[in-house]
């Protein structure tokens, strides 16, 4: 699909030089709604003001949406969903004339259908190509970048150190394994879970943040989660951790729970799987004793 936005740009876009491949924004919409909510308008503002998206950029704006209601339905809601990015845009002071594309293409066509539709096919691409401005011969090509030691935070403690830490310093569950997209644990991360347990149970006094962390996501706060069908999967691997302490009773005055998703990496750009794994990731952080 992004291969064939790219052959489409480069039509519409004509003469216009175009630096590397399109990197494909996506912006969700809640059901049968137009209008962005607050946390959506938040993240497109964000890539205006993070400068992915700016005044040296071509835009392609696309809309869907589920397969919920009439064809000729969605069609015309898909369009005023792209049109609603395109006037964010242009109110933010993206020229109009970089949005080389601004339509509607009806709903996203599903082999299995299920109650309630599908979350992701609500939404708005947004495909962004940095235009050329300078010949490549007036600078290098290459660049020297940190390298993921240079960028890497101190490494949490461990949970056997949990007595060792101040109130505010982290420790990483080892051990713990997600199912992929999803905020469900497979069966071999329980033991890790049964031994905090054990540890808060054994510490009163312990209070404790549960914070989720996930990788591989290169723009967005959070990424989806396929249970919910919304983008908080590293706020609800956590709440699941929250939600099993409690159903073992721990008091839930005790235990907080917060999603970070991929903005505390440990380790920056992401080059290996391992680099992946070490993101990827939920700590716990001391906040009284």
């Amino acid at each position: 699909m992004k291969h064939l936005l790219l052959i489409l740009f480069a039509c519409i876009a004509g003469s216009a030089s175009i630096a590397g491949t399109p990197d494909t924004i996506q912006i969700h919409f809640d059901l049968d709604k137009d209008v962005l909510n607050k946390t959506n308008k938040t993240l497109l503002e964000g890539f205006v003001y993070e400068d992915v998206i700016n005044k040296q950029t071509d835009v392609l704006i696309i809309g869907y949406a589920d397969y919920l209601g009439s064809n000729e339905y969605n069609i015309d809601l898909s369009k005023r969903r792209a049109k609603a990015i395109k006037d964010l845009l242009t109110s933010l002071l993206i020229p109009e004339e970089n949005i080389k594309l601004c339509i509607g293409k009806g709903e996203v066509s599903r082999l299995k259908e299920r109650q309630g539709g599908y979350a992701t096919d609500r939404r708005v691409d947004v495909v962004v190509s940095q235009k050329k401005t300078k010949n490549l011969a007036d600078k290098p090509i290459l660049t020297k970048a940190k390298t993921p030691a240079q960028a890497t935070r101190p490494a949490p403690k461990q949970l056997n150190q949990i007595n060792e830490l101040k109130v505010g310093e982290t420790i990483r569950l080892e051990n713990i394994y997600f199912v992929l997209g999803r905020h469900i644990l497979t069966d071999n991360s329980l033991p890790i879970l049964d031994k905090l347990y054990e540890t808060m149970e054994n510490n009163p006094s312990l209070k404790i943040q549960i914070e989720g962390h996930i990788c591989c996501l290169r723009y967005g706060y959070d990424a989806l989660d396929e249970d919910t069908q919304d983008m908080k999967l590293s706020e609800n691997r956590a709440k699941y951790i929250y939600d099993y302490l409690a159903q073992k009773g721990i008091e839930k005055d005790r235990m907080n729970y917060v999603g970070f998703g991929r903005t505390k990496p440990l380790i920056k750009p992401e080059l290996t799987t391992e680099d992946e794994d070490k993101n990827r990731r939920v700590e716990i952080r001391v906040t009284a004793k």
